[in-house]
């Protein structure tokens, strides 16, 4: 779990709480009523985990209506850069990580730090988990503020592993001891069971698996990718290895991991990968004891990280951009982020929330966030840059061409480095 030494995070707390004290120089509680509208891709319980924050802030904050706005996860970042297009956006909105940087390069964005005070806005930056207030900044300004977060961890079947001695602190922490367990799993079933499990389109866990490796996925610059080398290769060439022993079974077309799900519910896989969120589904769609161990690595500590950063938009009347920023200061208060926490398993990026009472209740029943919190400080997100997405595809039609024994390794990276470099050329950052 990521946690600041207790003095360090009542320091921290007490310096941002300070700053939401002073957050009056908006003068925005001394101002005319304000309804600002609040883009969000939440319905059923989550939706009404959000609707009663939002009634704690509006409480505090009378002045402030808060309108909640459901958008289709989907189409959200389609929706919004039509309405910025329309000089039309909303206030605020929720933005999936990936596509904070294409709104920042639209000029869609007004960064947060603009909008408070320069005291508040230095509080509130280093109250933030290093990694995560870095995904949130953009040209040296915090941008947006974090939402919630997700890393992916390691599901395993405990019964299954005990049959082969494997316990919970056992659990592989490197790719060979992964490789090795999974061996041993398929080898003591006589073949009915697979060790691991993993799909062909998933872009974010093998970005992950590059970075463990050692590799850059593009130049600095953003105009070059890099991810052509030996380790490349060889991280490609350790997943054919593990399919070639039938320790492993690769699933095909499912990017939302639905049918890894259903395999491991059905006992035949004893351990694959997924987003930490989905322990409460995977847990219900079980009839055995679901264990939770972090993202085995390949070598360097380095992991996925997704969700959602909070960002406030311009095009709109100062007067909902200030009541924005007031709402995005208050929600990244220790207290409130542990609360969105503790109601929608997301991981806050804000370091106090993990010494908070809130938090910690919250990690005793649902011990799989301690583990993806041990993960965030090496986490990153996917790169946010025009092109990427096709480029992400390519990758797993690569990696999925690599595992058929479509072409080798090498051939298949060469060859996806090069239609990335044209990508880039067409979408110059």
């Amino acid at each position: 779990m990521f946690t600041a030494p207790v003095a360090a995070a009542a320091l921290l707390s007490g310096a941002l709480l300070s700053a939401c004290s002073s957050q009056g120089t908006t003068a925005q509680s001394a101002n005319s009523p304000v309804t600002i509208d609040f883009w969000n891709t939440y319905t059923g319980p989550l939706e009404t985990e959000l609707a009663s924050i939002v009634h704690d802030f509006e409480t505090t904050h009378p002045n402030i209506t808060v309108k909640l706005v459901y958008q289709p996860y989907a189409t959200e970042l389609q929706s919004l850069q039509t309405a910025v297009a329309a000089k039309q956006p909303p206030a605020l909105a929720q933005i999936e990580m990936s596509g904070a940087g294409t709104l920042v390069a639209d000029g869609a964005l007004a960064p947060v730090s603009g909008l408070l005070p320069s005291s508040a806005a230095q509080a509130l930056k280093a109250s933030i988990i290093p990694s995560i207030a870095a995904a949130n900044s953009f040209q040296g300004q915090l941008y947006t503020v974090p939402f919630g977060y997700n890393s992916n961890v390691l599901y395993y079947n405990k019964d299954l592993l005990a049959k082969d001695g494997i316990s919970p602190q056992d659990m592989p922490k490197t790719w060979a001891q992964l490789e090795a367990d999974s061996e041993q799993v398929a080898r003591d079933s006589k073949g009915s069971v697979y060790g691991y499990a993993f799909p062909a389109q998933a872009s974010w866990i093998l970005e992950a698996r590059f970075w463990q490796s050692g590799v850059t996925l593009f130049n600095p610059a953003g105009t070059k990718a890099t991810f052509d080398t030996a380790q490349g290769v060889s991280m490609f060439n350790d997943y054919k290895q593990l399919l070639n022993t039938k320790a492993a079974e690769m699933v095909y077309t499912d990017a939302d991991l639905d049918q890894l799900t259903d395999l491991f519910a059905s006992g035949k896989v004893a351990m694959f990968e997924q987003s930490s969120t989905a322990v409460q589904s995977i847990a219900s769609e079980v009839k055995f004891p679901v264990g939770v161990a972090t993202f085995p690595t390949m070598g360097k500590q380095a992991y996925s990280m997704g969700g959602y950063d909070l960002g406030i938009f311009n095009n709109v009347p100062q007067a909902q951009q200030q009541a924005a920023a007031e709402f995005a200061q208050w929600w990244s208060s220790p207290a409130i982020a542990a609360k969105w926490t503790a109601s929608s398993n997301y991981l806050s990026g804000i370091k106090a929330v993990y010494s908070t009472a809130t938090y910690q209740k919250w990690e005793k029943a649902n011990p799989s966030g301690a583990v993806a919190a041990q993960q965030l400080p090496y986490a990153q997100p996917e790169p946010d840059m025009a092109g990427f997405t096709q480029i992400a595809t390519d990758l797993t039609n690569a990696f999925d061409a690599t595992m058929t024994g479509k072409g080798s390794a090498q051939s298949n990276l060469s060859s996806l480095a090069s239609q990335a470099n044209t990508i880039l050329a067409q979408n110059p950052s």
